[in-house]
């Protein structure tokens, strides 16, 4: 999903205006783009960019894309002789854009209700997830631990009034797919994702918001969080150790264990080993433990890792690199990843790492 973000907030913006417009059969694009290229062509395609909905030569600047949609969606306009594209959300609206090719950040759009949508997403809600972001760097960074407890106080007040935003505005944008787009890319971000709150969130919108591929890929992204979410009973699987013997996770029933993904050739895996070695050294005789599964290819890399970063615990892996079965059932995307499991085989917490891991161990295992 983030490749979509990396899409969005590359291209061109659009300053959006509100005009009146009469509903037409079909969508009608209308651009006036000075020092454009005499005949070029400007093309239409859905936002992946894969399917051309509309094409049309520029005659002395101007040019008429004509279509149908099936319903209101993100699209591009892409502007191939000059280089540069636009994201334009409509349905069948009659739009106009004008500006020159000399500076597409001044180009303007009328005439498309979800567009205007979209700015306000870009102007008004993205800016308070990006205040987030800067008080969470802000807290990272050693030459504010002074100031630590008013990073928090800031932090969490942004936080609020970002989830609020988002809240009211797929409140009054139920049928909108910029209300999809809100939800996705406010999951994309979150460090600590809750597949059931976006869940709740999703069912709540409906028609062409639903119909948005944003939609659809959010639910995809769900449907696979929920597999190893927070509350939910984690899935057994086995592989084999170090010596060739195979070892299930839930050999390990009883205990707590933490379920850590890594590989030899991951960097922040590796800077990370030293932490979960702290905890188990310091908890190994509280009913807890840690089963290490390796995306590793090859195995004598993995065990010089093993013995390198004194990684007493058990470790299997089948040596299928991001094939790794294990990923596979928790969707495990990048790495290091873990997931702490209760003696019932409960997923109890996600990606503790550092501080963090010490902390939540310390604090469930009393």
């Amino acid at each position: 999903m983030k490749s979509l973000f990396v899409i969005l907030f590359s291209i061109v913006s659009l300053r959006s205006f509100s005009q009146n417009t009469a509903a037409v059969q079909g969508f009608v694009i209308q651009g006036k783009i000075s020092s454009i290229t005499e005949n070029s062509f400007v093309y239409l395609s859905g936002f992946s960019g894969t399917d051309t909905l509309a094409k049309a030569k520029v005659l002395k600047g101007v040019f008429t894309l004509k279509g149908k949609m099936k319903s209101a969606d993100a699209c591009i306009v892409n502007f191939p002789a000059a280089q540069k594209r636009i994201v334009l959300f409509m349905g069948n609206d009659h739009v106009m854009i004008s500006g020159s090719a000399a500076d597409f950040s001044d180009i303007e759009v009328t005439g498309s209700p979800t567009n205007y949508e979209y700015e306000e997403f870009l102007y008004q809600i993205k800016p308070l997830n990006d205040y987030v972001s800067y008080f969470r760097n802000q807290l990272q960074m050693p030459q504010t631990q002074s100031g630590h407890d008013s990073l928090v106080i800031m932090l969490n007040t942004a936080y609020n009034i970002y989830q609020q935003s988002i809240e009211q505005f797929i409140a009054r944008k139920k049928n909108s797919p910029v209300a999809a787009l809100v939800l996705a890319y406010n999951y994309d971000m979150e460090p600590n994702k809750d597949p059931v709150l976006a869940e709740r969130r999703l069912n709540s919108l409906s028609g062409d918001a639903l119909k948005s591929q944003f939609a659809k890929n959010l639910q995809q992204v769900i449907t696979n969080d929920k597999v190893a979410s927070v509350g939910s009973k984690a899935i057994d699987f086995t592989q084999s150790d170090t010596a060739g013997k195979p070892v299930s996770l839930s050999q390990f029933k009883g205990k707590y264990v933490l379920v850590d993904f890594w590989a030899s050739w991951c960097g922040p895996c590796r800077r990370e080993n030293p932490n979960i070695v702290a905890a188990f050294n310091e908890f190994r005789d509280k009913n807890f433990t840690i089963l290490g599964v390796s995306l590793d290819q090859d195995k004598d890399n993995w065990l010089n890792a093993i013995q390198k970063d004194s990684l007493a615990w058990t470790q299997i892996s089948d040596l299928q690199f991001w094939a790794n079965s294990a990923a596979k059932i928790y969707h495990i995307q990048s790495i290091p990843a873990n997931i702490l499991i209760a003696p019932d085989g409960t997923i109890i917490a996600k990606n503790i790492r550092g501080a963090d891991l010490e902390a939540t161990l310390r604090n469930v295992l009393k």
